[in-house]
């Protein structure tokens, strides 16, 4: 008998806490209004005669809607994307001179990360991890692509990630 009660309390428990989201708590929109266009720039920055490509990747459920945890719902949502710019093969910036720069320009929109000077190079690729405190994280990826067929370019990703937060369309 005890060991039943005990089991209803802790499932009783867990899903209080499983449905309570905190109506006042940052949403996934105000994170990605401060998230995307400040890594938008940023890449904009690395060359802006070029106009790069935007893949939104959009959002997925992040927290069970039951104790047993078999199904989610969307109150809670992580929101993705990336942005991705290919530049001309006569730009001779480095993959790590590149990650350096993106690092730099995003530091000084609020995100924080590695120092730009401890970025390292391995086998013409440099990625660093930021995060933009109470909204996400990015990953600024710099690779040097070489095709068959066309010059070798360089190519820069921000991959953006928003945390765990309140689903701005969620409607009960």
């Amino acid at each position: 008998m005890l060991r039943t009660v005990a089991l209803l309390a802790v499932v009783g428990t867990a899903t209080a806490c499983a449905d309570r989201v905190d109506p006042s708590a940052w949403s996934d929109s105000q994170a990605w209004a401060a998230m995307y266009p400040s890594a938008l720039d940023v890449v904009k920055a690395v060359d802006p005669r070029t106009e790069p490509e935007e893949f939104a990747d959009g959002h997925d459920a992040c927290h069970p809607s039951d104790f047993i945890g078999d199904s989610l719902d969307e109150r809670e949502v992580i929101r993705a994307a990336s942005i991705t710019l290919s530049l001309p093969p006569l730009d001779r910036r480095s993959p790590t001179q590149l990650a350096r720069d993106g690092v730099t320009h995003m530091e000084r929109k609020g995100w924080k990360g590695p120092r730009p000077d401890n970025i390292p190079a391995l086998d013409g690729q440099a990625s660093v991890d930021l995060t933009l405190p109470g909204s996400g994280r990015a990953t600024v990826s710099a690779t040097r692509e070489r095709p068959t067929t066309i010059p070798a370019f360089n190519q820069v990703t921000i991959s953006l990630h928003t945390d765990c937060l309140r689903n701005s369309s969620w409607h009960r």
